[in-house]
């Protein structure tokens, strides 16, 4: 009976993240690219949240559904697999990252998430300083986009204002949320940052641009480079709703009634 009563709460609010990421990725977004192929939305946002709140099967019925259910619903062209593998892989991997990323940064006293910002700025900059051009990322019969010194540089003083607003936003966010009952789901916002950048990493910036050279013969890196710009577009609203959202479902019953061992279920029956 308990276990049954967590199943269908279980299943309920799994219904009801399903319903928000639809409605937000078919209808909040703003696409750019031909056709369309890159995406601004927080629609993942429900997908996440399953996976810390429910696990990584909930997490992964719900990431899938979504996909389906909008493009079902809200047909925008022929369905392919990929991108309902990119959303069922959102409600799987933040679960499995969260666990090894809040256990090596107790070993690690600097935070992973600065790391990893430092890595890929010198990514980006060994990319844009060796090599000469780039195919033109929307149309491939025009000409290349040329590496000049003046774009480099440009380019440069741009990614030192994105990379400081980040690390200057994350510290204010660890000062404001230094602990809490959200942190079992979320660990503390660098931790969550950092596992959503490994999260697009893998499933944004390595597979879908894989599955979009594969499909619609763009270029990978010029799809690289979209995916990183939007993760870091997105990363802070990311982080801050969903330590808004962490915070208020940990103070919740349906949070409550999900976290307890049986037999806590059946002394408050009792």
């Amino acid at each position: 009976m308990l276990k049954t009563k967590r199943l269908v709460t279980a299943l309920t609010l799994s219904a009801f993240l399903i319903a928000i990421s639809v409605v937000i990725q078919r209808f909040l977004v703003i696409p750019f690219g031909m056709p369309s192929l890159y995406r601004l939305s927080l629609g993942n946002i429900p997908i996440i949240m399953a996976s810390l709140y429910l696990g990584p099967v909930f997490g992964a019925i719900v990431g899938a559904a979504s996909d389906l259910i909008g493009a079902t619903l809200f047909p925008v062209g022929t369905l392919i697999i990929w991108p309902v593998i990119s959303s069922t892989l959102y409600g799987v991997v933040p679960w499995l990252i969260l666990r090894l990323v809040m256990y090596l940064d107790r070993k690690i006293k600097v935070p992973l998430f600065y790391v990893f910002l430092a890595i890929i700025f010198i990514g980006l900059e060994t990319y844009i300083f060796v090599k000469p051009s780039i195919r033109h990322p929307f149309n491939s019969t025009l000409d290349p986009i040329m590496f000049t010194t003046t774009f480099r540089i440009v380019f440069t003083l741009v990614l030192l204002l994105i990379f400081s607003g980040l690390i200057i936003t994350f510290n204010v966010l660890v000062k404001k949320y230094k602990e809490g009952a959200y942190e079992k789901y979320t660990g503390a916002p660098t931790s969550l940052a950092f596992t959503l950048m490994l999260m697009t990493f893998f499933v944004d910036i390595l597979y879908s641009s894989w599955w979009k050279m594969f499909q619609f013969k763009v270029d990978f890196f010029v799809s690289v480079f979209f995916h990183t710009l939007i993760m870091f577009i997105l990363l802070p609203f990311q982080v801050v709703l969903l330590l808004i959202l962490s915070n208020v479902y940990a103070k919740s019953r349906v949070a409550e009634l999900l976290a307890l061992p049986p037999k806590e279920h059946i002394d408050t029956d009792d």
